[in-house]
């Protein structure tokens, strides 16, 4: 995998999902293996820009995951055996949180990217609604790819990315564990976990 971390291989998944400045995205009603394709496809192009400030980068980040991402569903997955014993106030504030987390994260690591692009390689079922699409993150030094496989569901707005694994590494799963070790030192509470967060968020800017 070269000098990138698994970390910044999730990062450039995502940022491979992004599309013109104009907000256009790939058409979710496709399968899923055109949907990941044509979302690769258009985003090339805004990767290699350097004209985007930070601010700009976030605003198309948090555009990508409201269109493309099923943020409750991998927020309740976040959360894991906490959810069903928070009350609704509390998972609409981390649902909320979480977006802006996300977004904080991933579009400070965009920098990572140097030159990598992905090549979908083909797609499977899963389940009764959702697919596996699998691609490689070529290298320009011409190292050995790394895989990511990005699962998707049907929902009515059609194909959603619910997960993406990096080497086998479930990016969900990654941040359950690390949410669920901030809920532990903080009170056991999904509030004390979203006043964990609000801190880090506040201290970010």
């Amino acid at each position: 995998m070269g000098s990138i971390s698994r970390r910044s291989l999730a990062c450039l998944a995502l940022l491979v999902t992004l599309v013109s400045p104009s907000f256009v995205f790939a058409d979710s009603s496709a399968g899923p293996e055109a949907m990941i394709g044509g979302l690769v496809q258009q985003a090339l192009a805004l990767i290699r820009s350097k004209q985007l400030s930070d601010d700009a980068r976030g605003q198309q980040f948090k555009a990508l995951l409201d269109s493309n991402f099923d943020i409750p569903h991998i927020s309740r997955f976040v959360l894991g055996r906490y959810w069903s014993t928070a009350n609704a106030d509390d998972v609409k504030a981390f649902n909320d949180l979480f977006e802006k987390w996300v977004v904080r994260v991933y579009s400070s690591r965009f920098k990572d990217y140097s030159g990598e692009t992905v090549k979908v390689t083909g797609s499977h079922p899963e389940g009764d609604s959702g697919a596996v699409v699998t691609s490689q993150l070529v290298h320009p030094d011409n190292s050995p790819p790394a895989e990511l496989d990005w699962h998707v569901e049907k929902t009515p707005g059609g194909y959603k990315i619910v997960d993406i694994e990096v080497e086998g590494v479930s990016m969900a799963l990654t941040e359950r564990d690390e949410f669920a070790a901030i809920i532990s030192r903080n009170g056991g509470s999904i509030a004390s976990l979203n006043q964990a967060m609000q801190q880090k968020l506040a201290s970010a800017d």
